[in-house]
């Protein structure tokens, strides 16, 4: 099956600095774009990944690009034909051990203590497609003109159903500062078919544009329309957006 996939990381127009990350087939992206295409087969290892890093400026930046690259070596060294019981207990593993490292790192780096960061999104394994999901970023199916959400918020807010709350209040992210950590696993190989795009984004999007609105500029297939609305909303956090598109 072949994808297409479009990448925007953005800093936003208020931060200085861009803590968001991109990883697309072992390509990271912060501050820059990306469109081409894959093909995937039983063999694939095709990853389309966001994590939004917390703690502010370099700390976040160090978290976000941790988690990633952590991920990707990970992904990459799995070896074939795992039965799927020990292929998500490999994942669950590589959880905890990315967890460890970025609270290492930061007790390691003090003025870096509370950095942590989200990771949310799509990969391949032999032949199936896999959600993964820690924090507030968000994965979302386009399919026949219906934007449907493939990740729940481990925010406060979505926890206590309370809007009053900060949106940025988690109760489950990497690093942090400590605590524990848990991903949502799912696999997903039957709700994907040709036609369907997926949308793989950080807060920066969905706190600042509608689900509804996300659906209407779904169909133009262009991360730019995204960004561009996320900035027309008040561009406040940093924006990276991924979209994958099954043809």
């Amino acid at each position: 099956m072949k994808l297409k996939v479009e990448v925007i990381s953005d800093k936003g127009l208020v931060r200085s600095h861009n803590e968001d990350e991109a990883l697309v087939c072992s390509r990271f992206m912060r501050d820059e774009s990306f469109a081409g295409e894959f093909d995937t087969n039983v063999h694939s290892r095709f990853t389309a990944l966001v994590a939004d890093g917390l703690g502010g400026q370099a700390g976040g930046e160090l978290a976000s690009d941790m988690a990633l690259l952590s991920f990707d070596d990970f992904l990459t060294d799995l070896p074939d034909d795992l039965s799927p019981v020990d292929f998500r207990e490999r994942v669950e593993e590589w959880v905890q051990r990315c967890h460890r490292e970025i609270i290492g790192k930061g007790r390691e780096l003090p003025q870096f203590g509370d950095m942590g960061t989200t990771l949310v999104g799509i990969f391949c394994y032999e032949d199936h497609l896999y959600s993964i999901n820690v924090g507030d970023s968000r994965l979302y199916r386009f399919r026949g003109g219906q934007l449907m959400p493939f990740s729940v918020d481990h925010s406060m807010r979505n926890l206590k159903k309370d809007n009053t709350l900060p949106s940025n209040l988690m109760y489950n992210c990497f690093g942090g500062g400590g605590g524990a950590v848990f991903a949502d696993i799912a696999d997903i190989s039957t709700e994907w078919a040709p036609g369907d795009i997926w949308l793989v984004c950080s807060d920066g999007l969905s706190d600042l544009v509608s689900d509804q609105q996300i659906e209407s500029l779904i169909p133009l297939r262009s991360a730019d329309a995204l960004v561009a609305a996320a900035k027309e909303a008040g561009g406040r956090d940093n924006i990276t957006v991924i979209l994958v598109q099954v043809v």
